[in-house]
Order: structure tokens, then C-alpha cells, then sequence
């Protein structure tokens, strides 16, 4: 164990253990209801058929494929999160065990084989999140289908104005769960009922706020 414990913490194996040991905290916090599901996550307004110009010193520099990259690795196609998930975990697993059967225990020599890991993890994580892809998009067009203002619903993790969170709640036989955010300087906690609304965006995050029932 102690063996085990000094090879994933050496020099070589800094960077993949500590990238997996923060995305195994993330899920932690947000299980337990600390924190929203994008309290660190980015949202990534990519558009596969667009362009984007830089003007660097006057003149337009094309990075379009920036776009084409994060798409073909499905980034932005589903929460960061979920798929830093899918990328730290190979990654850890195949540094480690590359590290360990080439002798590497010193940062710099571990970087030689961080970044041909990270490159192959990139590709694990494209199929894997595949059906997450499908899942969410899926969503999407449900959740566009459905008129959901002026109904309640059961926050399953935290929300503020700048945080999303999610709520879940049933419809025509049907479990939803939408993304969530509130009016500036509300937040929601893990069980409060909210009322939403009005629809804020196309990625179907929803305005809601608290709302206690009269009985």
C-alpha cells in the first residue's frame, strides 16, 4: 500500500493524480449538496458551422477549428465536468502505469509521458461520452416539447444567480430533471421547492424561485 500510495504521489504522477483527485472531490461536493453541478464548469457556446476571427496586430487569424476540435472531443456537447470525468480517469490510470513500467519518478521525465496519455485519454473520452451526448440532447428536445412555466418542481442541487443547479420534477408520467438558476441574490439548497418562471436560454435553463406551497 505504501508502495502503491509514493507512486501515484511522486513527481511523475503529479499532475494526472491531482486532476483526478479534483474531479473525485467535485462529484463528492455535489452529491452532498454543497455546491451546484457548474459551480466549476464552463458553459461552451460552440458552433460547428461558425467561424471565429481574432484580430492580432490588425490582421484576422481564423481559429474556427478551435470550434471543430471541441466538437469532435464532444466538449461542450455536455457538462465540463462530466467530461473532465471521462478524461481524468484513463488518464491517471495510463501515466501511472507507463510511469511505473519505465522507471519515471521526477516531474519533468513524468511530462514525457503526460502528454501522449492525455492524447489517448481525449479519444477514450469521446466514446465514452457518447451516450451522455445523446442523453442531453435528448433532453433538449423534451424538454423544448414541454411548457413548464408556472409549474413547481424540487431542487436536487444547489442554484444561485450565478451558479446553475438542477430540479426535478414529473410530467405526463415523465421524470425531468432542468437546469436551473435564480434571480439575482436568490440561491436554492438541495430539497427547497422553486416555481419556475420563464425560459432563459437555449441550453433549457430555466429562472425559477423559491416557492412554498398554501395548504
Amino acid at each position: 500500500m505504501t508502495d502503491f500510495l509514493n507512486q501515484i504521489f511522486n513527481g511523475a504522477n503529479a499532475i494526472p493524480t491531482a486532476l483526478l483527485l479534483f474531479v473525485v472531490l467535485y462529484w463528492i461536493i455535489v452529491i452532498l449538496g454543497f455546491i451546484g453541478t457548474d459551480f466549476l464548469d464552463i458553459d461552451l457556446d460552440i458552433d460547428a458551422d461558425g467561424e471565429a476571427d481574432l484580430d492580432v496586430d490588425g490582421e484576422g487569424v481564423e481559429v474556427s477549428w478551435i470550434n471543430n476540435v471541441l466538437q469532435f472531443f464532444n466538449l461542450g456537447k455536455i457538462p465540463l465536468m462530466i467530461w473532465l470525468s471521462f478524461v481524468a480517469l484513463p488518464l491517471w490510470f495510463i501515466a501511472v502505469n507507463l510511469n511505473h513500467f519505465l522507471g519515471f519518478e521526477a516531474f519533468l521525465s513524468g511530462l514525457l509521458i503526460f502528454l501522449p496519455s492525455a492524447f489517448v485519454s481525449l479519444f477514450f473520452a469521446k466514446f465514452a461520452t457518447w451516450p451522455f451526448v445523446k442523453m442531453f440532447e435528448k433532453l433538449d428536445e423534451d424538454t423544448k416539447a414541454k411548457d413548464l412555466i408556472g409549474r413547481t418542481a424540487i431542487v436536487s442541487s444547489a442554484a444561485s444567480s450565478s451558479s446553475r443547479g438542477m430540479a426535478e420534477l414529473s410530467y405526463n408520467g415523465s421524470h425531468l430533471r432542468i437546469m436551473i438558476r435564480c434571480h439575482e441574490g436568490q440561491s436554492v439548497k438541495k430539497g427547497d421547492q422553486v416555481l419556475f418562471i420563464r425560459k432563459l436560454n437555449n441550453r433549457g435553463e430555466y429562472l425559477v424561485e423559491p416557492y412554498t406551497s398554501i395548504d
